[in-house]
């Protein structure tokens, strides 16, 4: 008997074609895990999900996971240069209400002046897909979970009994490229193993980034210089009814920021200084899950993790004359903070009747944080839930779904009772429509309470004082399904979204000093939106088509109600791919506008003027070859649009504006791989 834990399944693939028509052609339609009672096709399940599989991550060539979700429709990305990370903006929400799981369980470790989480700190080769939930899913996976959630599931044993895989990529920084220190130099190998009821597996991964120069003069970098390395280990085991499996995943990152010599000698000694920093992260997160099936109508999962988190700015002095690298002791130069998290999730899965399904839960999450940056004393955020979700089917037409949450939060008084109704109709044998409505809640992290930090660049305060955010939301969204007898096969999906956030969290100019910002709850914020995107299969044609329409808040409507409330921006994406099957090669393009987004601000006379984002088109060319037995090539041009940075029509005056500059991505780039997979 195989037992299929929810959380780490593996990708599965289930057929379906018309019952009685068999000269039609069958279409698969992966497998989805993400908030299910058990692992179901996404055309099955009561939520929208989007999926991204492994196949579709090589063909992109991708070496981060930013370059893959940045083909998505109402997901966007703008870079931290002064901290290497990425920002992202999901259903026009920033990063910190988007919920990022590994196989289920949350990532520990958010950072910058953004409180997000890096995408970019996660290995992409060990992925076996990505499953993207957007809408409020508070109930089943708690705060920070208001715009969606992104689940990354991890490559597992297959039914090989070893193999092995490896891959390097080479890549270029835009026009810049080294056999060693310039450009991008990525190395990775992963086995795996099976013995009797046994499974084992690891990985280990090198990203190498070289920074952009670009247009800077001297030591510095306009992109700084990434060095990541990257493993993780498996070990489970399963027989009859009772499956468990243990997951250890490390980080190691260097991000190096060079600084040019000052003009002008140290007074004291007559040197010429330039002052460097370093950003040294590690993480280590421990995973065990398991699950036990008593029976087809009763199982019981577990699920925890533990992550030890740790950040370090390490500055230094060099002096041009000598050489001479000296530890850099003035103020705020040199700091450690150091988080942990501890994660439980215990489920029950029960089937009462054909009709009716029953899901209780508990979920239990501890933050806990110290650093210099961080306030004296006990940083804690412990947040207690238990949840309770019901399936209703009275016929095969119909999925209705509620569910509700109680939380027990040790820094706030959270809303009494958390509720949501997800319903998924099949109108027609083609067509599916789903409804959802949800209450969010979102209580601070700890960076947002206590984390403060002052340099040449950041002068950020954190603020304990800070209210909880809540939100109601609905999504709805129609999916229409047709196979034809020509071989075609399209898919089309119509949806839409409306959030109402209150106490929204953000950055505001302090009243006693104009060059500080602190984190307040700045306003009720909303979003809104809709999208439509449609996919299409003949024979050995890919194509897909999407467009957004999205809504973002615009703050001074609430002091002139004049303005208007939301500023929209559109979005279109599209992929072509074509397989020339007799010699194995597959031809993909990649393609994604972002429209101007408009946006209100003050000009240096404190009036309200109307400036803009500039709009922009990426596109990636990507070309996969399988060659021998054991041997596919890929290789490509990122970015052929060439994008860099964009200039706003205005300053808006924020946290990373730089004279209205936008930092979009390092230009065109070229890129080659060759990947290894053997098994037996």
């Amino acid at each position: 008997m195989t037992i299929l834990i929810v959380s780490a399944v593996q990708s599965q693939s289930v057929r379906i074609a018309p019952a009685e028509d068999t000269t039609k052609p069958k279409e698969l339609d992966v497998v989805v895990v993400t908030g299910q009672y058990k692992p179901q096709s996404a055309k099955n399940s009561v939520y929208q999900v989007r999926t991204i599989t492994a196949e579709r991550i090589q063909k992109q060539g991708a070496v981060n996971l930013q370059t893959v979700l940045n083909n998505e429709l109402n997901i966007r990305f703008s870079q931290d240069l002064a901290t290497g990370g990425s920002d992202i903006t999901m259903m026009g929400l920033k990063g910190q209400n988007v919920k990022i799981l590994v196989d289920g369980l949350p990532m520990t470790g958010r950072q910058g002046t953004s409180n997000e989480i890096n995408i970019n700190q996660v290995d992409i080769n060990s992925i076996e897909r990505i499953e993207i939930v957007e809408g409020p899913m508070s109930v089943v996976y708690g705060a920070d979970a208001l715009a969606g959630v992104i689940n990354i599931i991890t490559k597992k044993s297959k039914a090989a009994k070893y193999s092995v895989t490896a891959r390097l990529h080479e890549e270029t920084i835009g026009s810049e490229f080294g056999l060693f220190d310039r450009g991008i130099h990525n190395q990775y190998v992963g086995v795996t193993a099976k013995h009797k009821n046994w499974e084992f597996g690891g990985s280990f991964g090198h990203n190498y980034f070289g920074g952009w120069k670009d247009t800077a003069t001297g030591r510095e970098l306009v992109w700084h210089k990434k060095d990541q390395l990257l493993a993780n280990g498996f070990i489970g085991y399963s027989k009859d009814k009772f499956s468990i499996r243990y997951r250890l995943d490390g980080l190691d990152e260097i991000i190096t920021n060079p600084g040019n010599f000052q003009q002008f000698p140290d007074q004291i000694s007559g040197e010429y200084f330039a002052y460097d920093q370093e950003y040294l992260t590690s993480r280590l997160m421990h995973q065990l899950q398991g699950s036990y099936f008593v029976n087809s109508n009763l199982n019981f999962q577990l699920q925890t993790s533990y992550t030890d988190y740790s950040r370090q700015v390490f500055s230094t002095t060099v002096s041009k004359q000598t050489g001479k690298v000296s530890l850099d002791i003035g103020t705020g130069r040199q700091s450690i903070i150091d988080f942990t998290g501890f994660t439980l999730r215990g489920i029950v899965n029960y089937k009462l009747s054909k009709i009716f399904s029953l899901q209780p839960g508990i979920d239990i999450n501890l933050d806990r944080g110290e650093g210099e940056r961080l306030k004296a004393g006990s940083n804690t955020v412990d947040d207690y839930a238990f949840f309770l979700t019901s399936e209703i089917t009275p016929s095969e037409k119909i999925n209705i779904r509620p569910g509700l949450r109680v939380i027990k939060n040790s820094v706030y008084d959270a809303p009494p009772v958390i509720p949501s109704l997800n319903t998924k109709f099949a109108l027609t044998k083609n067509l599916d429509l789903r409804l959802a409505y949800a209450r969010g809640f979102r209580s601070p992290s700890l960076r947002e309470l206590y984390f403060n930090f002052f340099d040449a660049n950041h002068q950020i305060i954190g603020n304990p004082d800070l209210k909880a955010e809540t939100s109601h939301s609905f999504t709805g969204s129609l999916n229409w399904k047709k196979i034809t007898s020509k071989e075609v096969v399209y898919t089309t999906v119509l949806g839409g979204f409306y959030n109402s956030v209150k106490n929204l969290i953000d950055y505001a100019v302090s009243p006693t000093n104009q060059n500080v910002f602190q984190l307040t709850n700045v306003s009720d914020s909303r979003t809104a939106g809709a999208n439509l995107s449609t996919v299409a299969r003949y024979k050995t044609w890919n194509i897909s088509v999407g467009a957004s329409y999205t809504g973002f808040y615009n703050d001074y409507s609430e002091t002139d109600d004049e303005l208007p409330q939301l500023q929209w921006s559109a979005e279109v994406n599209s992929s072509v791919g074509y397989t020339f099957s007799k010699i194995s090669l597959d031809v993909s393009l990649f393609y994604k506008f972002t429209g101007k987004r408009p946006y209100y601000t003050t000009n240096s006379s404190q009036q309200v003027v109307l400036g803009e984002q500039k709009d922009f088109h990426m596109a990636d060319l990507t070309f996969n070859k399988k060659a021998f037995k054991y041997l596919s090539f890929n290789a490509g041009i990122r970015n052929l649009f060439d994008v860099t940075r964009l200039n706003n029509t205005l300053t808006s005056g924020g946290v990373h504006t730089s004279n209205g500059t936008r930092n979009i991505a390092n230009g065109r780039s070229f890129f080659a791989g060759v990947n290894f997979n053997w098994s037996k």
